[in-house]
């Protein structure tokens, strides 16, 4: 049951995905190039730069035998980075496309929906997908290159999957689309008005709201917990969208043709 339920969780986040993709072109028909941009920023900015950075800077990572106070302070970075790594990444990436092109509505649309999708299916589908791998066939592990200590932290990973496991990734996922247009939003706002605080505010929020997420892998925080923070932190979202969205659109769009 516990496999069955992670895997409805993954094709649910899928099906959100190619609905969310569906419902922007039917609105917005202007080519599929903004998404293939997006994606491939987070790759370049979140999954090859933000962990050769880490590494090289020698802060704890998730998973090493390491003191509480070094795990904590490997934590902190761990959120610091990714927020300046990925907004700094998406704000270079939207100001090229002001130099080059026009920086429109619906190409940002599309570059933020790509880039946030990109996250989703590579942590919330590939990477969970692995791990319920691991979960059915518990001895691959010993045939991996891995030492003790990432073993064992794997092995502690793998038991507490359960049933919670599922609807906490579908929050944290669909929470996590939210978030990263909503950002790649604020980034764009930095452009337009040649104002960096935009991308200083987009890059606190996101370390912010890496720090339950963070907490999980690092071991100081359960699973059920942080399905409760993230639960309520995307009704907040939904709730400010709902009652904000429109005008937060009207008034990016204006900033978009001042530019």
């Amino acid at each position: 049951m516990v496999i069955v339920l992670n895997m409805l969780s993954m094709l649910t986040l899928c099906a959100v995905g190619l609905c969310l993709i569906v419902q922007l072109n039917r609105r917005l028909p202007s080519g599929s190039k903004p998404y293939w941009l997006g994606a491939m920023a987070f790759v370049l900015f979140a999954r090859v730069l933000e962990p050769v950075f880490l590494s090289s800077a020698g802060f704890a990572l998730p998973g090493q035998s390491v003191s509480s106070q070094q795990a904590l302070v490997g934590l902190v970075m761990a959120c610091l980075t990714a927020g300046l790594f990925e907004e700094t990444g998406k704000y270079i990436c939207l100001k090229v496309r002001s130099v080059r092109s026009n920086l429109d509505l619906p190409w940002l649309a599309k570059f933020a929906l790509g880039y946030a999708l990109c996250e989703a299916v590579l942590l919330g589908v590939i990477a969970h997908a692995q791990f319920l791998y691991f979960y059915s066939s518990p001895e691959v592990l010993q045939t991996l290159d891995l030492d003790s200590t990432a073993q064992d932290v794997i092995k502690k990973q793998l038991a507490s999957l359960t049933e919670w496991t599922a609807i906490f990734l579908l929050i944290e996922r669909v929470f996590a689309i939210v978030i990263q247009v909503g950002l790649t939003f604020i980034g764009a706002l930095a452009v337009a008005k040649r104002q960096l605080v935009w991308l200083m505010a987009a890059i606190l929020i996101h370390a912010l709201i890496n720090i339950p997420a963070a907490s999980y892998q690092y071991g100081f925080l359960a699973a059920e917990h942080g399905e409760m923070i993230y639960a309520l932190l995307l009704l907040i979202a939904l709730y400010c969208i709902w009652r904000g969205g429109a005008f937060t659109v009207v008034r990016l769009r204006a900033a978009l043709s001042d530019e």
